[in-house]
C-alpha cells in the first residue's frame, strides 16, 4: 500500500494478506496517467475522502470503485473523474497535520454489492489504545517495491499517543491516530497506501497519513489522521458543494457503540517540521 514514509507521503500495506475480492466495497483507487498513486473511500455515492497530501489537481486523476484487481478489465469497476477536489484549510504540508481531503466525483456511484459507502465516526471519539483495527491497499507489499496484484489488508493496532509522540519525537497531534503491528512482525502501512481507510467495526476511524522509513517497524507506528475529529467539517463542505450528504440511518443515535471515548475539540498545533527520521 502507498502512503507517506517519513518525508514521503504515503504507505504500502507489508506484511498482510490478499483480501477476498470486493470484501471492502467502499475502497477507491485514485489514479494519476492510468497509475495508482492512492488510496481513498467512498462516504457518499458522489463523495471520496482521502489524504491531502495525496493529490495534485490534474486533468488525468481518475477515481476507480469496485476494484479488486486493478491491472484487469473487472465489470464491477466504475470509473469517474474530479469535479471538485477540496483540502482541509489547515492542512500543513510540514508536519502534515490536517491530512484530509475531499474529492467530489465528476457522476454519481452506482451503488451495489461491489460498491457501497463506509460509515464515518461520531464525532470527537478516539479508539482506546490496544483496539485492533484493519487497513486495506494496493502499494508496495515490501521495502524493495514490490506491487500486488489484487487489494491487500492486514491488521494493525492503535498506539496510545503518549507513546506515540515520544517515539516520533513529539511530532504527533492530536488530529492523529497511531497504529502499528499488534505483534513482533513487520506490519502495517508505507510508501504507497496513503488515503486509504483505518477501519473499526464498520466504520472509518482513520486515514493513511505517514509511516517510518522501514515499513512496518514498531518503533516508529503509522501515522492516520483522526477522521472523528473532521466530521463536521466534511459534513459542512459535502453540503456547501452538494445536496444529499447525511449520516447512515442511525448513527446518531450508535454514538457510544465502538468503546471509544469523547476527547476535547482539538488544538490545532504550531507549526511542525517535515517528518524525518531522527
Amino acid at each position: 500500500v502507498w502512503a507517506a514514509r517519513l518525508g514521503s507521503e504515503g504507505g504500502r500495506i507489508i506484511g498482510g494478506v490478499a483480501a477476498v475480492p470486493h470484501s471492502r466495497p467502499y475502497m477507491a483507487s485514485i489514479q494519476l496517467d492510468g497509475q495508482h498513486v492512492c488510496g481513498g473511500f467512498l462516504v457518499w455515492p458522489k463523495w471520496v475522502m482521502t489524504a491531502a497530501h495525496c493529490l495534485i489537481p490534474s486533468p488525468s486523476v481518475r477515481v476507480v470503485l469496485g476494484a479488486h484487481q486493478l491491472e484487469e478489465p473487472e465489470p464491477s469497476q466504475q470509473v469517474f473523474g474530479v469535479a471538485e477536489s477540496i483540502a482541509h484549510p489547515r492542512y500543513d504540508p510540514r508536519s502534515v497535520d490536517n491530512d484530509i481531503r475531499l474529492l467530489r466525483l465528476n457522476g454519481s456511484a452506482t451503488l451495489n454489492t461491489h460498491v457501497k459507502r463506509i460509515r464515518l465516526p461520531p464525532p470527537r471519539v478516539d479508539l482506546q489504545p490496544g483496539t485492533v483495527c484493519s487497513v486495506a491497499g494496493w502499494g508496495d507489499t515490501s521495502n524493495y517495491g514490490e506491487q500486488p496484484r489484487s487489494l491487500m489488508e492486514t491488521r494493525t493496532m492503535v498506539v496510545k499517543r503518549s507513546l506515540c509522540r515520544t517515539l516520533w519525537r513529539g511530532r504527533v497531534s492530536a488530529n492523529m491516530l497511531c497504529a502499528s503491528s499488534p505483534n513482533t512482525t513487520l506490519q502495517g502501512v508505507c510508501a504507497g497506501d496513503s488515503g486509504g481507510p483505518l477501519v473499526f467495526k464498520a466504520k472509518v476511524y482513520g486515514i493513511v497519513s505517514f509511516s517510518g522509513e522501514r515499513c512496518g517497524d514498531r518503533r516508529h507506528p503509522d501515522i492516520y489522521t483522526k477522521v472523528s475529529n473532521y466530521v463536521g467539517w466534511v459534513l459542512r463542505g459535502c453540503r456547501r458543494s452538494a445536496p444529499g450528504c447525511s449520516p447512515f440511518p442511525g448513527d446518531t443515535a450508535q454514538t457510544g457503540r465502538c468503546k471509544g471515548r469523547k476527547v476535547p475539540p482539538a488544538a490545532v498545533p504550531g507549526p511542525h517540521r517535515t517528518p524525518g527520521l531522527p
